[in-house]
């Protein structure tokens, strides 16, 4: 009888082990690393792509959004992504500034859209994850206001239950950012617009925050806020817009790089961050942008 009961209890928690472990498999979760980097004018030189490889490889991630892909090629565009060990590579163009997209897993579903904005943007579902890369017009509010109706009408087309982020250099001011823009930085906007007369940033003689506002009022959040309260720039770097490197990282602090996430890829996030080192500090005019999400494992 004693020997009968051992053996029930055996089974038993053989039964108790076996369920736990399913139960640990189907909430197996997975981090997921994101870059994303305007890397100015396609990294310029030798030097600059071997800061540029170093900087990628010490942070690992499993995907990169880059803009301003400018003189690469879908062949050598391959070849970079080589280097950090990711086999999957795509850009969107070969000519003037293209994005480009890569990782260590499948680019699902693909598309590369050139028409109707001012550069491109770049769709594929990575990892479970719906990634728009996407760089609007630095010239005109008007523009970005199409380009981020586009991307939003390419969002509704997808289960508002699965993870979605758009990522990339937005060339636009976010309005939870508006207390570190002062009459300088509006100044500066108005003398700019004086002097060219195809840059029309100016909303009404005013700082635009329209066109993160519609990614707001579409129901995306702004990966920064989801962890930090505080503003941190996204430029000016230690390099010029001419690709010079500076002394200093002098210049009025402004945020135009972002990761946005619907609210299921938000319930992810785990870190967001502007990376500032030795190495960002001179790869680009722009500093990347990082994020890490807990997602649940694909199957």
């Amino acid at each position: 009888m004693f020997k009968y009961k051992i053996e029930i209890m055996k089974k038993i928690l053989i039964t108790m082990s076996l369920l736990l472990l399913l139960l640990a498999s189907s909430n197996a979760q997975q981090t997921v690393k994101i870059l994303s980097y305007n890397v100015l004018y396609g990294l310029k030189d030798s030097a600059n792509i071997e800061r540029y490889k170093s900087f990628v490889s010490e942070l690992k991630p499993d995907i990169v959004a880059t803009q301003e892909m400018n003189g690469w090629t879908q062949e050598t565009l391959e070849g970079l992504a080589a280097t950090y060990h990711h086999p999957y590579a795509l850009q969107s163009k070969e000519e003037g500034f293209p994005v480009s997209l890569s990782a260590n897993s499948p680019l699902v579903n693909f598309k590369k859209v050139t028409e109707n904005m001012w550069h491109a943007y770049i769709y594929a579902k990575v990892k479970g994850i719906h990634i728009f890369v996407i760089h609007f017009s630095p010239f005109s509010y008007a523009k970005r206001l199409e380009e981020v109706e586009n991307i939003i009408a390419q969002i509704n087309e997808i289960p508002s239950t699965e993870p979605i982020l758009v990522m990339g250099d937005f060339n636009s001011l976010s309005g939870a950012d508006n207390a570190n823009y002062g009459d300088n930085v509006l100044e500066a906007m108005r003398k700019s617009e004086r002097e060219h007369k195809h840059i029309r940033n100016l909303n009404n003689d005013q700082i635009d925050y329209s066109v993160l506002d519609k990614l707001e009022q579409a129901g995306l959040k702004d990966s920064h806020y989801l962890v930090h309260k505080n503003f941190t720039s996204s430029l000016p770097t230690f390099k010029d817009g001419n690709g010079k490197i500076k002394e200093s990282n002098t210049g009025t602090p402004k945020r135009i790089d972002f990761v946005w996430c619907n609210s299921v890829a938000a319930s992810y996030i785990t870190k967001s961050e502007v990376v500032k080192n030795e190495l960002s500090n001179i790869i680009s005019d722009h500093y990347p942008i990082y994020v890490e999400l807990s997602i649940p494992e694909v199957k």
